[in-house]
């Protein structure tokens, strides 16, 4: 994707104004399958935060906010706010953050002594002589064949085909018959109405459009249609909550261990709302850590078919396409099931805890140990052509003795009590700011405030994280059973 615009060849049905489908080719189609890739942090750092609904926003603002002091030592808001999205060795498929600081180049470093660890982050100390693991070493891709090399154009999709995008993001390999029988389907009775029409998808429509409420370019919705259609990443303000299995598993990771957390509320019993919550770093950790997963990795735990937008199309699409339309040495389990990368004794609460697309970093070397890193054991060295199946050892960042000592696990402090609001504002807790917010509830009735300590494990997650999506009442909706909009 190195034009900054991509064209497409569109089916417009000018009586019914609407766009039947389009004619794309791989550009489009790798830039369609990269969202996949993306944190959920990252989206909504994309978004324009004043226009989401839900409470998704709020939270991501809370952190931004959130003084460093509270952060736990050696995490910062930034792996929060700008997760990074992995680009492995030798991969050039098309990003809506091309030039963005937080793509991961897969930078990997060693010690001068180049003992058998690896770092990825230069400020490292090797734990064998104690000097700084600051010197560059490459990462090898996996081997491919002479044809595999000799094909692979990057991305995720072959390059000589083309493919129909619907307007509901449902991908497939161009097929003259079934454009011609998708008239049908469409209910078109006039062919005269239907019409071609070349147009450009460029960077405004890739960095605002596509994450709006209309899945195709600016450039065709003001043209042709004014009607709402299903969204590209209405993923992220849809009511459709994750399994339960996958709030099972989140409260059984090791920061909770425990399966229900307690909270006390401040509840309003005239008005029927809860003002804010008194919680611990469990809770906060509960509620940053839903910033961390891919939105392959989301839409996968989603009940797909009660979706509302477009991502289940596309996330379908993805699973029912022949590999043999995959580039050589891809897999479509590199979109359907991303990896959540995991560093060296971090446990912030996932819902992922022992998912097999949590990434624990594993590294290769040959045998002679050469200076050359891979995250995959079937690489070979190019230095000595064997295979670099010997795992070594990944080291993070060093921390001081304070540190050490001082480390919770999670994102946030555990020594801090913190107020959460109905809207899922998050801050540390203040007991003149919970004193002035009563004014600004408009609370008439002292009498009427009620204090209330509540718990909340798998059923209140699930909840939690299905009205997070749509509402800004949350703990109202939550744990009084309200329908906030």
């Amino acid at each position: 994707m190195a034009s900054t615009e991509i064209s497409l060849k569109l089916l417009i049905d000018t009586k019914g104004r609407k766009v039947l489908f389009a004619e794309v080719g791989k550009d489009f189609v790798d830039f369609l399958f990269t969202l996949l890739s993306f944190p959920v942090g990252t989206v909504i750092r994309l978004l324009s935060k004043n226009g989401m609904v839900g409470c998704l926003s709020n939270l991501y603002k809370s952190i931004e906010n959130l003084n460093e002091a509270y952060m736990q030592p050696n995490q910062d808001k930034d792996t929060i706010l700008k997760p990074k999205v992995t680009v492995g060795a030798g991969y050039n498929a098309p990003l809506l953050l091309t030039d963005d600081e937080s793509i991961n180049r897969q930078q990997y470093f060693m010690c001068s002594k180049y003992h058998r660890n690896v770092a990825d982050n230069p400020s490292t100390i090797c734990p064998h002589c104690e000097c700084l693991m600051n010197i560059e070493i490459p990462l090898v891709a996996p081997t491919r064949t002479g044809e595999q090399r000799s094909s692979d154009e990057g991305g995720f999709v072959k390059g000589v085909v083309t493919y129909m995008v619907m307007d509901d993001l449902v991908v497939k390999p161009m097929s003259t018959i079934s454009g011609i029988t998708l008239l049908n389907k469409f209910n078109v009775q006039e062919l005269g109405s239907l019409e071609e029409r070349m147009v450009t998808f460029g960077l405004d429509e890739i960095k605002v459009e596509s994450f709006s409420s209309f899945p195709l370019p600016r450039a065709m919705r003001s043209q042709w249609y004014h009607a709402k259609t299903n969204g590209c990443l209405l993923l992220f303000i849809s009511t459709i909550p994750l399994p339960y299995v996958a709030v099972m598993e989140l409260f059984s990771s090791p920061v909770m261990a425990s399966t229900e957390i307690s909270l006390k509320l401040l509840i309003d019993t005239k008005g029927r709302k809860v003002l804010f919550a008194e919680v611990g770093k469990d809770f906060v950790d509960f509620l940053f850590a839903l910033l961390s997963f891919p939105v392959g990795t989301v839409i996968r735990l989603l009940s797909k078919n009660g979706m509302v937008g477009c991502l289940s199309n596309l996330y379908e699409s993805i699973e029912n396409l022949n590999e043999a339309y995959m580039q050589p040495n891809r897999n479509k389990d590199s979109l359907l099931k991303p990896k959540v990368a995991v560093g060296a004794g971090y446990n912030a609460p996932l819902l992922l805890t022992d998912d097999e697309s949590i990434n624990r970093k594993q590294y290769y070397m040959c045998s002679n140990y050469h200076r050359n890193v891979a995250d995959n054991p079937s690489a070979i060295c190019p230095v000595c052509n064997r295979l670099m199946n010997i795992e070594i050892c990944f080291v993070a960042p060093t921390r001081t003795s304070d540190q050490r000592s001082s480390d919770e696990g999670g994102f946030v402090k555990g020594v801090v009590t913190y107020m959460v609001m109905d809207d899922l504002v998050v801050k540390p807790m203040s007991t003149i700011s919970g004193i002035t917010l009563l004014n600004k509830f408009n609370v008439q009735e002292l009498g009427s405030l009620e204090e209330r300590v509540v718990t909340f494990g798998m059923d209140e997650g699930l909840k939690l994280l299905k009205e997070s999506l749509s509402s800004k009442t949350v703990l109202s909706s939550v744990f009084l059973g309200n329908t906030g909009a």
